[in-house]
């Protein structure tokens, strides 16, 4: 039985593809004049449980066991500490995207591995797959949730270049390889690639690495409508935020997909969500 997902709510707003990085811009909008901070809390919260419930807890998920199950969820975002940067919102984000905009399927989130007593867990934001007939690529993923997208490029593509150093790899395949659900594509092959008698390198070879940026906006900050003058401001912005990736990434012998999604106040988005959270801490 597959898992249904809510509807989209980001809007696409840009999108460019090869030889570049293909690049997508994912926007909120206004409403009113204001940008739509509470309504992306909204739809971040209603993506909780995809993100962080295994698949088991997902496909148990009904209007019998509701609360609790956001409870469950809940503990895996935090349960009594509150992280300044809150980089889980960017893990949610960067799940979501992959899932409604790439048309990829979850291996795994992160998130699913956090809890209030273990809320360090690094490597990978997400593992997903994209089903390329009669192959599949595997998208490690990477989230940055800041105010400066040049700082968040720049820590991304860091992140990265240590995650892809051979005993790091060795690490995430052995936290990886115990949740891969049983119904996932290729599921065989992709056990495989995680298996550790498996070369990293074979890894590696049918990966790619979307990155997420979600980043204050001077665009969304400029205007007030989706309209002509805005879309052009935001295309413009994010092209240089492309080429601005391409510049730190250069020598990188791997494939990306870049994900911006442009806010208005960060904190506005972050006090949103754990206002809604919080009931059910």
């Amino acid at each position: 039985m597959p898992v249904v997902y809510p509807d989209a709510f980001l809007e696409v707003r840009y999108q460019a593809p090869k030889p570049l990085p293909p690049t997508i811009g994912l926007c909120a909008g206004y409403d009113g004049g204001v940008w739509r901070s509470e309504q992306l809390a909204a739809h971040l919260f209603n993506w909780l449980p995809y993100a962080a419930l295994s698949q088991e807890h997902q496909l148990a998920f009904g209007s019998n066991n509701f609360v609790d199950m956001l409870r469950v969820a809940a503990a895996h975002i935090y349960k009594t500490k509150r992280t300044v940067t809150r980089g889980e919102i960017g893990e949610l984000m960067l799940h979501l995207a992959c899932i409604l905009h790439c048309k990829t399927i979850p291996v795994m989130c992160k998130l699913v591995l956090k809890t209030s007593s273990n809320d360090t867990v690094k490597g990978f934001d997400g593992v997903h797959l994209l089903p390329k007939d009669p192959s599949f690529d595997l998208w490690l993923g990477e989230s940055k949730f800041y105010t400066d997208p040049q700082e968040a490029i720049r820590d991304a593509v860091k992140s990265v270049k240590e995650h892809i150093l051979p005993s790091f790899l060795k690490t995430e395949k052995a936290m990886v390889f115990g949740h891969v659900a049983p119904d996932i594509p290729h599921r065989e092959e992709v056990l495989t690639l995680f298996k550790s008698q498996t070369s990293g390198d074979e890894l590696l070879k049918r990966a790619v690495f979307p990155v997420l940026i979600a980043y204050e906006s001077k665009s969304v900050a400029d205007h007030d409508i989706v309209a002509g003058p805005y879309v052009e401001s935001l295309k413009k912005e994010v092209e240089d935020l492309r080429a601005y990736f391409n510049g730190k990434a250069n020598g990188i012998t791997l494939r990306f997909e870049l994900l911006f999604v442009p806010l208005g106040k960060k904190q506005d988005v972050v006090d949103r969500f754990d206002k809604l959270l919080e009931p059910f801490l």
